[in-house]
């Protein structure tokens, strides 16, 4: 798993509830998430939803009010409008992909994303990201 675009993972900080939305249509990966942010619990109390599809994600933005999104760019047609979308509402958003595609992680920082990672069942990726996730939870504000 690759963290881009800057590779560095902010520590420190004061931890507070993160409420993860995961905006993913393959169980497998969906699963992994869940489990390591259980595992995390203890360090930074992290809420997970799940949606397959945009319609589902838009519910959830708007009656939850999520911190942090991750989102596979692949399974929404208009998934850079989508990054800017969610980072109007406040919310830190990290752009998942299958592949690795070097171009992504600009495009969609310059979209509002705080990150890009390649998608991956590797439990040390999965960590990792969950990690990354609670670190940047305590950096942004959402605003409403």
């Amino acid at each position: 798993m690759q963290m881009i675009p800057n590779g560095e993972m902010v520590v420190g900080g004061a931890r507070k509830e993160v409420k993860l939305l995961v905006v993913d249509d393959q169980p497998d990966h969906v699963e992994h998430i869940q489990a390591f942010a259980e595992m995390f619990k203890a360090q930074c109390p992290i809420e997970c939803k799940f949606a397959s599809e945009r319609e589902e994600a838009d519910e959830l933005l708007s009656s939850w009010s999520p911190t942090v999104v991750l989102l596979d760019v692949h399974i929404i047609s208009d998934a850079m409008t989508f990054i800017r979308k969610l980072s109007q509402t406040g919310a830190a958003v990290i752009a998942l992909s299958e592949a690795r595609i070097p171009e992504l992680a600009e495009t969609a920082q310059s979209y509002g994303a705080v990150g890009c990672f390649t998608k991956s069942n590797n439990p040390d990726d999965v960590e990792t990201l969950i990690g990354y996730v609670a670190s940047i939870a305590s950096q942004k504000v959402p605003s409403h």
